[in-house]
């Protein structure tokens, strides 16, 4: 975790840290699979986006962890998911209220980053981003 401390933005109002490096200790949570889960019954109710949300929310909170380096954080990885359209999640006000409230850890194998803007799997013609213009985040890559 020490190696990561210094890519936190610190006095930011945001911490968001895109990162490929896997600190020992630091188990990152799969969204995908347990929002997937959580929702696998109510995939056909009409208030999907809802309980999608509802879920989330209840997986964000029973997955942070906390870290005498960093403070509190939620490492994330596979959100795909998270830009399923049928479930209408605001990614950017998600990710500005985690990143306010932890610190966000997100694999940074997930995208890239051009411009302040997040393109899931790398597709910059993808509708699948979220603009980051004004939220603080820090880029890590594992030097090889």
């Amino acid at each position: 975790m020490k190696i990561l401390k210094q890519y936190i933005p610190t006095g930011a109002r945001h911490k968001l840290l895109f990162t490929s490096h896997h600190a020992e200790g630091m188990n990152f949570v799969d969204i995908g699979a347990l929002l997937a889960r959580a929702i696998e019954s109510s995939l056909s109710n009409r208030h999907l986006s809802f309980v999608a949300e509802e879920e989330l929310e209840k997986i964000i909170k029973a997955n942070v962890c906390h870290s005498s380096e960093i403070g509190d954080y939620i490492a994330i990885r596979n959100i795909g998911i998270l830009f399923e359209p049928a479930l209408r999640l605001d990614l950017h006000a998600k990710f500005s209220t985690w990143s306010k409230a932890y610190v966000l850890i997100v694999d940074s194998a997930e995208g890239t980053i051009q411009k302040d803007i997040f393109y899931l799997a790398g597709d910059t013609d993808s509708s699948y981003r979220i603009n980051l213009s004004d939220i603080s985040y820090k880029i890590h890559y594992d030097e090889i």
